[in-house]
């Protein structure tokens, strides 16, 4: 090896011991920030759909934020838990944070006769 190509060699591994150290803990804090605090779910409701932005999650916290574009009165439930949103106004948006399972789910707004006419969609949690 000639002096040249050990000095580039010298200088590679000077660099990646002062940077590439410096680089790991902030990955790992942005990975961990990544993995705890999953996106939310955006979903749209409207006469007489109800769109989640995507139909899939991991299990555990999921946060739905929905908003109901429509000119109706809307709620908002996972059938099978307890907690649900009441009441969405027109033009208003309101959160709900769960803990799911894996498994299949229906989102539904239950308001009488909202159902019935299309306001309900599956949503799957993977393990």
């Amino acid at each position: 090896m000639t002096p040249d190509r050990r000095d580039d060699k010298f200088e590679s591994l000077k660099f990646a011991r002062n940077y590439g150290i410096a680089i790991l803990p902030i990955l790992a804090i942005l990975v961990t920030a990544c993995v705890q605090s999953p996106s939310p779910i955006e979903i749209t409701e409207s006469e007489w759909a109800i769109e989640p932005q995507r139909d899939e999650v991991k299990a555990g916290e999921v946060t739905f934020v929905v908003t109901n574009t429509g000119n109706l009165e809307h709620n908002f439930v996972v059938e099978g838990l307890d907690d649900t949103i009441e009441l969405i106004l027109p033009q208003d948006t309101q959160s709900l944070a769960v803990t799911l399972s894996p498994g299949t789910y229906t989102l539904m707004c239950d308001l009488s006769g909202h159902r019935e006419a299309g306001m309900e969609t599956q949503f799957t949690v993977a393990p």
